[in-house]
C-alpha cells in the first residue's frame, strides 16, 4: 500500500516528525540545566578558583542567583512543561485504539517516564551536592533525548550482515558512552575538573576515589587545583576517553560500509570536537563556555549513535 494512503504510515511520520520536536525540546531543557548547574556551581565566578572551591562545601551560603540565572530558571520550567504537554499527547496519539503504534507508543511511554523521574529529581537538585543527584539529572536528560532521536529516525536501507554490524557497534557504542558521560558527571558533581592538570601529576592515592561514593558530598579541598579526592574520578574519565573513541571508532567505520557517511563523518567530527573541549577545559580552567558545549556535544553524540541504532533495526513492539 502506497504510504499516502497507509493510514498507519501517515500517522507514523507525525510521530516522528512531533519526536524531532521533542528533541529539540529536550536539548534546549538539558542545555539550561547545565547552565544553573555549572553556574551555582561557580564557573567563570571570581577570585578563581577560590570561589569554585567555596561554592563545593555544603555549609557555604550561595550566591544570589544572576538575572541570566532567574530567565535561563524561567525558561526551563516552561520548556519542561510544554514538554511534558507534548510527550502526553504523543502517547496519546501513539496508543489510539483503533490505529495503535505499539511499538512506538512504547518509546513515547519510556520518554514520558524519564520527564517524570527528572520532575520528581528537580527539587532536590538546589539543595544538595550529592553527586547522585547530579548523574541522574544529567544521564535521565540526555536518554531522553536518545528516546526522542531513536523514535523521529526511521530504518534504513541496507544489506543484512551490514545491518547487524552497524546495530552491533551501535549498542556498544552507546553503553560506553553513557559511561563516559556519568564519569563525566562524577567530574562534575565531585568539583575535581582541576583535580589533575596533568595526567603525570594524576596519582590517586587511598583517599583519591572518593568523589566515586554517589551520595558522599565533595570534601575538605573540593573545587581546588590537585584536589586529592577527585584524582581517581578524574583519571578514570581520561582513561574512559580512549575507551569511548575506540567504541564511536567501530560505530563510524559500521556506517561507512552500511552507506550511511554523513552520519559517521559527523561522529568522528562530534568525537573530535569533545576530545579538543575537554582538553580546553583542563588547560583553560574550567570555562562556563566550554563546560556548556561540553554537554551540548554529549548529547548530539548520544543522540546521533541513537540516529544510526535507529537506521540498523525497526522498533521492536516489545521494547
Amino acid at each position: 500500500m502506497p504510504p499516502s494512503t497507509d493510514p498507519f504510515g501517515r500517522r507514523r511520520t507525525l510521530l516522528q516528525r512531533a519526536a524531532w520536536l521533542c528533541a529539540l525540546l529536550v536539548l534546549v531543557v538539558t542545555g539550561l540545566s547545565a547552565f544553573l548547574r555549572h553556574s551555582s556551581a561557580g564557573l567563570d565566578c571570581t577570585p578563581w578558583p577560590a570561589c569554585h572551591a567555596r561554592a563545593a562545601r555544603a555549609e557555604a551560603a550561595r550566591a544570589p542567583p544572576s538575572a541570566a540565572e532567574h530567565t535561563a530558571r524561567a525558561v526551563h520550567r516552561a520548556v519542561a512543561s510544554s514538554l511534558l504537554l507534548l510527550l502526553a499527547a504523543m502517547a496519546a496519539f501513539a496508543w489510539r485504539r483503533s490505529l495503535r503504534l505499539a511499538a512506538e507508543g512504547r518509546v513515547v511511554l519510556v520518554a514520558l517516564g524519564l520527564v517524570l523521574f527528572l520532575a520528581v529529581l528537580g527539587p532536590f537538585t538546589a539543595n544538595t551536592r550529592a553527586p547522585a543527584v547530579t548523574l541522574g539529572n544529567l544521564l535521565g536528560g540526555l536518554l531522553l533525548f536518545a528516546a526522542c532521536v531513536r523514535l523521529a529516525v526511521p530504518p534504513g536501507a541496507m544489506g543484512e550482515q551490514q545491518r547487524q554490524r552497524l546495530h552491533l557497534w551501535s549498542v556498544v557504542a552507546g553503553l560506553v558512552l553513557l559511561l563516559q558521560i556519568g564519569l563525566g558527571a562524577l567530574v562534575s558533581a565531585g568539583y575535581a575538573g582541576l583535580s589533575c592538570p596533568q595526567l603525570s601529576s594524576c596519582r590517586p592515592g587511598a583517599d583519591g576515589w572518593a568523589a566515586l561514593k554517589l551520595w558522599l558530598p565533595p570534601g575538605e579541598g573540593a573545587g581546588m587545583p590537585e584536589y586529592a579526592a577527585g584524582m581517581g574520578v578524574h583519571l578514570l574519565h581520561r582513561l574512559a576517553t580512549l575507551a569511548t573513541l575506540t567504541a564511536l571508532g567501530m560505530l563510524a567505520l559500521s556506517a561507512w560500509q552500511a552507506k550511511r557517511r554523513r552520519e559517521a563523518a559527523l561522529l568522528m567530527a562530534l568525537a573530535a570536537l569533545q576530545v579538543e573541549l575537554g582538553v580546553t577545559l583542563v588547560l583553560a580552567q574550567l570555562p562556563l563556555a566550554a563546560a556548556l558545549a561540553h554537554n551540548l556535544l554529549a548529547a548530539l553524540l548520544l543522540g546521533t549513535v541513537a540516529a544510526l541504532a535507529a537506521r540498523s533495526a525497526p522498533l521492536s513492539p516489545r521494547l
